[in-house]
């Protein structure tokens, strides 16, 4: 055997591993069923590896082949699987009983969301008959630029990565998306006078949402508490009430993580003194 066969062995395994974890991926989005010709296509490899792949994750459960047909989607043991984060999860449990409270006094919904490779992943979604349908299932991504949780996440941030960020080419979703930093940098200011965040139609005509920032032990935001609601509920004077709610709901969620208001300076409070 040469010298350097087994680490090409290794690769080659490597690379097909990674390479189911992107074929889940991409069943886990929209239209959640996919043929091996369309796997091949979306991961530009040949047809013959997309089905190995597919035949690989269908053997170890996590994928099936609809009947009659040759498109593949999830099974229930990619959820188990899935899950298993949420189970292990202190912010989820943290938050669960101040986003029931918080849904019940709004006429929309409440959402849990965390950072998750430079998105809003949504853990956790409250509603209740009469409310908004705009409800946020849970495993949903959004961006930062263009949320009300994105927008806390940025306030984390050093300012210097914000800028890297937005000079990327930020996607415009309304007529009212920040797209650039310095529209962005203003914003993040007054989020940390504010101490809460705002997304007035600027990614979904029509809706506004709140959002306020959950931190932990250290002061750091380890996730957001926000609601979805029709714009209109947000007018004649309503958004103070809202965010009293919000950043309560968010207040109760971080003493249970640890956190103390009296001994730790978040984000917000450092950008205020700065």
């Amino acid at each position: 055997m040469k010298p350097n066969a087994k680490k090409v062995i290794k690769s080659g395994a490597m690379t097909s591993t990674l390479r189911c974890f992107q074929v889940l991926e991409l069943l886990a989005e929209e239209p959640f069923e996919l043929s091996v010709s369309d796997v091949a296509l979306k991961l530009e490899t040949p047809r013959a590896s997309a089905h190995r792949l597919c035949a690989t994750l269908v053997e170890g459960g996590l994928v099936e082949r609809l009947p009659g047909s040759k498109r593949y989607r999830l099974t229930p043991k990619s959820l188990w699987v899935g899950s298993g984060y949420l189970r292990h999860s202190a912010i989820y449990r943290a938050a669960f009983f101040p986003m029931q409270g918080l849904a019940k006094e709004i006429p929309g919904t409440a959402q849990l969301g965390v950072l998750s490779e430079g998105e809003v992943l949504f853990i956790h979604s409250v509603g209740y008959p009469g409310s908004t349908d705009a409800f946020a299932d849970v495993g949903l991504k959004r961006a930062l630029h263009a949320t009300a949780s994105g927008k806390l996440f940025l306030v984390d941030m050093p300012l210097e990565k914000v800028e890297r960020l937005m000079a990327h080419g930020m996607k415009r979703y309304t007529e009212r998306t920040m797209v650039t930093f310095a529209r962005m940098q203003e914003e993040l200011s007054q989020i940390a006078a504010k101490g809460y965040a705002i997304n007035d139609e600027e990614l979904l005509p029509g809706y506004f949402v709140l959002a306020a920032p959950v931190f932990d032990s250290t002061g750091a935001t380890v996730a957001t508490i926000s609601i979805t609601m029709p714009a209109e509920h947000a007018q004649a004077g309503k958004e103070p009430r809202y965010a009293a709610l919000v950043c309560d709901s968010a207040r109760k969620t971080s003493l249970q993580l640890g956190y103390s208001p009296h001994s730790h300076r978040t984000s917000f409070s450092r950008a205020q003194a700065g």
